[in-house]
């Protein structure tokens, strides 16, 4: 499954990004009107990248057991109910690699999408986990999530309006972390 969305992913990527702005009409009636855009879909700053130590209080590069990255790599959208509804669906990556304390080969890390509008509050947040199957031998992994957003429009408004928001569900101390050493 996880090759067949791989695939999916590199065949379709570029209708994908057509299918949400462009200049051209998806009516099969010839009818001129332009698509509606999509939500915006981006990472939350500071919360793209993820480390997990291991257990106890060391946090030097020897304790980390893996260091993840979060990103978009794919996505469309469709109004419904005379466009009174967008239904976008994305396509994630998540990437880990393997640190020097290690001990697994299938590392699950949290990673949340949330709804926010044009005015950056938050309408939504669910939070996922997901692992990661690390081949033998190997020290990186990925995996693709994809995602099905189902985002109610107010009268007068368009997906433009509304952002789709990514990153890992870090806890306090590996978003302060982040904030100390990515830059």
């Amino acid at each position: 499954m996880k090759k067949t969305l791989r695939t999916f992913a590199v065949l379709m990527g570029p209708l994908f990004v057509s299918a949400c702005g462009g200049n051209f009409s998806t009516d099969l009636f010839g009818s001129d009107q332009a698509p509606l855009p999509c939500p915006n879909v981006t990472v939350l700053p500071g919360a793209e990248n993820i480390t997990i130590f291991r257990e106890g209080p060391g946090r030097d590069l020897v304790d980390v057991t893996f260091e993840g990255v979060i990103e978009p790599i794919g996505g469309e959208c469709v109004y419904e109910d005379d466009d009174a509804l967008v239904v976008a669906e994305l396509l994630l990556q998540v990437s880990v690699v393997k640190g020097p304390a290690a001990n697994t080969e299938t590392p699950t890390v949290p990673f949340f999408v949330a709804i926010a509008d044009r005015d950056k509050k938050v309408l939504s947040k669910k939070v996922f986990d997901t692992t990661i199957q690390i081949p033998a031998g190997q020290k990186r992994g990925a995996v693709q999530e994809e995602m099905i957003q189902r985002i109610p429009i107010l009268s007068g408004r368009t997906g433009a309006d509304y952002a789709i928001v990514i990153g890992f569900q870090l806890s306090g101390e590996q978003l302060e972390y982040n904030r100390k050493t990515i830059r």
